[in-house]
């Protein structure tokens, strides 16, 4: 009797384990709040903290929290003027971390307002799936404010005191580090911020607004052009996805890879076209409702030219390709982030996720995503593997299967998060 009360128990356990499991599952209908926002994209949780103004109450009245906001701009202030003694001050410290972090547990578990954000956007959303268990909701909402913290302290450190980043030659500070325009910018920006903060209580402002104006001030809004997606280039196919019958398909979409430009005067390398027209062939015999393309405002340094945009130009005007069956993905920077931020795009508007995407490049690009050693270097650089392998279909293609980890923000690339 004892052992079948036991294993009785025990299937208990795991079936409330598993429906609290489900409870936490991001939502296919979920659309992110201004989208359009560099602050949205890099530390989404405080940026939805920032348009509610019960919650902003509560944080400005809390008397831990307001020293610290207190204490922060009287160092800043009274800091001086070289551009790392002002960046390493609006940067959290360790202990800042820590306090804050101890506080919003305290008030999360006292308000219900902070329950309701944690329900209707931390796990609605997914941007904080990698950290979604089976902890306490007090527990997690602690670890998201530790990663939004390092998401605004990394902008900081790479767009303020000009740290290198993963990829300097493409993602760097947008003048010399030490030169006189970074100086003289650094100290405007103190003196902007301190202008702005000088009556504020909010703990996380100071941080908050120097991480969006630092992107602001070196024109990195890379990971937001064009959105939101579904209002501009993506409205028309995104209306036609609810229509689509799966079963006529043996794919998803097709997704085609850029090649980074290499001048500024031509929005297209003659790779991509190549690309193109390689996957225009295969969808001519109707392997997916959709093609996808992806590629960025990535090379050459600083261009204003989104591979995405010319690549859907390209197949409209070449090809006549209907814009309703054409998809742009804008933001990636590179390989890891096309795959990522694709899986992102089939998640969010209910596309299936059991049916494979077909991806479409060079032989010698598919060679790399077909290989172990992609995923290592996705994890390495974004923190995640975004898709399960399938098949190799041909010398241009290869299937994955879509992950919904790919949510997942990765604070440590401020300009593909």
């Amino acid at each position: 009797m004892q052992t079948k009360d036991l294993l009785i128990g025990f299937l208990l356990i795991m079936l409330s384990s598993q429906l609290y499991s489900q409870g936490r599952n991001p939502k296919e209908d979920y659309k992110l709040l201004n989208p359009e926002k560099v602050e949205t994209k890099n530390f989404y949780f405080f940026s939805v903290l920032n348009h509610q103004d019960e919650l902003k109450k509560i944080l400005s009245e809390d008397e831990i929290l307001k020293k610290i906001a207190a204490d922060k701009y009287t160092k800043l202030r009274e800091s001086g003027n070289s551009y790392d003694s002002i960046g390493n001050m609006l940067k959290f410290s360790d202990l800042e971390i820590e306090t804050i972090g101890n506080q919003i547990v305290r008030l999360f578990e006292q308000q219900p307002s902070f329950k309701k954000v944690f329900d209707d956007h931390v796990i609605a959303s997914g941007c904080y799936y990698l950290l979604i268990d089976q902890s306490k909701p007090g527990d997690i909402i602690k670890k998201v404010w530790e990663q939004d913290a390092s998401a605004m302290n990394r902008i900081i450190d790479v767009y303020g005191i000009g740290v290198k980043p993963f990829y300097p030659g493409i993602d760097s500070l947008s003048y010399p580090t030490g030169s006189r325009k970074h100086q003289n910018l650094m100290s405007w920006t103190k003196s902007l911020l301190v202008l702005q903060a000088e009556n504020n209580p909010l703990f996380y402002h100071l941080t908050y607004s120097a991480a969006e104006l630092l992107l602001d001030l070196n024109d990195r809004d890379d990971a937001v052009v064009y959105e939101p997606l579904w209002e501009g280039e993506n409205k028309a196919a995104y209306g036609k996805i609810k229509q689509t019958d799966w079963d006529k398909y043996p794919y998803t979409a097709l997704v085609v890879l850029g090649f980074g430009p290499d001048n500024y005067d031509f929005p297209l390398n003659p790779g991509a076209k190549i690309r193109l027209r390689t996957a225009v062939e295969k969808y001519k015999e109707g392997v997916a409702p959709f093609i996808v393309v992806t590629g960025g405002k990535v090379y050459p340094f600083k261009t204003r030219n989104v591979e995405a945009y010319h690549m859907k130009q390209y197949l409209i005007n070449e090809f006549e390709i209907p814009e309703d069956q054409i998809i742009i993905e804008p933001h990636a920077r590179h390989t890891t982030s096309n795959i990522r931020n694709t899986a992102r795009i089939i998640f969010r508007n209910g596309i299936p996720m059991n049916k494979p995407m077909l991806v479409s490049s060079s032989e010698g690009h598919i060679n790399t995503v077909f290989s172990g050693s992609f995923a290592e270097r996705c994890q390495r650089e974004i923190g995640l593997v975004p898709y399960k392998t399938g098949k190799r279909t041909g010398l241009n293609f290869v299937e994955l299967f879509p992950l919904p980890n790919a949510l997942q923000i990765n604070p440590i690339e401020p300009l593909d998060p």
